[in-house]
């Protein structure tokens, strides 16, 4: 979770801090000399997220009586700067969420304020538990190569961007849920003749623009060939001038020029596109797991894969982790290191992974032991595309992860696209220029 999850943690973090720019909880039971302290940071600040830290905590330190946690709760922005000046001046915490990327986990692995984690990967199998494509978004190189190199953290919880889907609607409009992109495109003709919007969509803000595009263009690669894709991510290299972008560019123009989405779209915000399609206001919406929690309520929304495209078995859906959790420097003994490390592996087990589904949440870790509620279908529909979806090593990229000004590019040039401001072959030629700059910019 780099650039996009940044913008969806800030936007967050903006609700919340009526509520809570730092609140604290810390165990205060009494400590002998003997116990070991971990002081840990993580930015779980919603009530019902607090309550799965709090518990996992609590039956940590039953079962390792001899290690203290103490827990604090920290806005997003925190993670970053404030983060990066505890550590420099050697004080807590021990244990952190820390943002993927460049401008945040790879500056502080360049000063050497996080540590390697590969052996404890070893002793707690978390290199079988999670596939590659998610460790190696928090793996950084002796010579700050991205997704290469050490292990500096694990993730607890997980996120991808698919299809929603209101099945009421699509009932009403005798349409199942299409299986291929030209059942997809059939559907939203016919939606379209009945006079329902098929695609939802909030262009004002930029940001669901540009993860629709993602979505579009890595539903057309296999797993079995991601290669191209993780290299331009990892900035290896490569060029955003590619067909398969430039088809999903024109799906997306050509489905506005023939009224398949939601009128005023443009000037339609993505948190209002949400609450439009959660009333009923149009058949699909391509987003993300983010949204479970304001769609429960709607038994008659459902979460699918994107229809896959021709000769694609196993297409990559857009996606990634949370925050991973990261031992610090800080940790100056071996004792507390390896204490951190046994607290951060409590925290991505089955066990505290069924806490997360329980409340509703999405965790990193697929299980088969996992218990899903019965209350809600629809963290099951998302819990069942997770699993396949990480057994077949498919866990795309945010394209904004590739530069730090990545994103407002795609922003900017989506939006332009669906304004016939410029073509689709004009918005990879945008995007690639933007990518060439930044590698270019490494080599000096």
């Amino acid at each position: 979770m780099c650039y996009s999850y940044k913008i969806k943690r800030n936007s967050r973090t903006t609700r919340l801090t009526a509520l809570a720019l730092f609140t604290a909880a810390v165990y205060v039971s009494p400590v002998s000399a003997e116990t070991t302290t971990v002081a840990a940071w993580d930015i779980y600040n919603y009530p019902e997220q607090s309550a799965v830290i709090d518990k996992a905590i609590k039956d940590f330190s039953a079962e390792n009586p001899g290690v203290h946690i103490k827990r604090s709760v920290h806005a997003f922005e925190d993670t970053r700067i404030p983060l990066k000046l505890a550590l420099s001046s050697g004080d807590d915490p021990q244990v952190a969420q820390v943002n993927q990327g460049g401008g945040d986990m790879g500056a502080l692995v360049k000063e050497k304020l996080l540590v390697p984690l590969d052996g404890y990967a070893k002793t707690y199998s978390w290199t079988t538990r999670f596939p590659d494509s998610i460790l190696k978004r928090n793996r950084w190189s002796e010579k700050q190569t991205f997704g290469d190199g050490h292990l500096y953290g694990v993730a607890s919880l997980g996120e991808m961007v698919g299809l929603y889907y209101n099945k009421a609607v699509l009932d009403k409009a005798g349409i199942p849920l299409p299986k291929t992109m030209a059942d997809f495109e059939a559907a939203l003709e016919k939606l379209k003749q009945a006079g329902t919007p098929g695609l939802m969509l909030g262009l004002l803000d930029g940001n669901a623009g540009q993860q629709m595009l993602s979505t579009l263009w890595e539903d057309q690669i296999d797993s079995g060939e991601r290669q191209a894709l993780d290299n331009l991510i990892y900035d290896v290299g490569g060029t955003f001038k590619d067909a398969k972008l430039e088809k999903a560019a024109q799906l997306m123009q050509d489905w506005n020029h023939k009224g398949y989405f939601f009128p005023g779209f443009q000037g339609i915000g993505h948190d209002d596109a949400a609450t439009l399609f959660q009333s009923g206001q149009a058949a699909f919406f391509i987003s993300g797991t983010w949204y479970m929690g304001q769609f429960k309520p709607n038994k008659d929304i459902h979460f699918a894969a994107l229809p896959v495209f021709p000769g694609v078995s196993k297409p990559l859906m857009v996606g990634g982790t949370d925050l991973p959790f990261s031992v610090t420097v800080t940790a100056k003994t071996k004792a507390q290191q390896d204490a951190a490390a046994r607290y951060i592996d409590y925290i991505v087990s089955d066990k505290v992974a069924n806490e997360w589904l329980q409340a509703g949440f999405l965790p990193a870790s697929s299980s088969a032991s996992a218990r899903l509620p019965a209350d809600n279908p629809l963290l099951t529909d998302v819990y069942s595309v997770w699993t396949r979806v990480n057994q077949n090593d498919a866990l795309g990229h945010y394209l904004d992860w590739a530069t730090p000004t990545m994103l407002t590019t795609l922003n900017q040039n989506v939006q332009l696209l669906m304004a016939d401001k410029i073509t689709a072959q004009q918005l990879t030629e945008k995007a690639d220029e933007d990518y060439q700059k930044y590698l270019s910019s490494l080599k000096h």
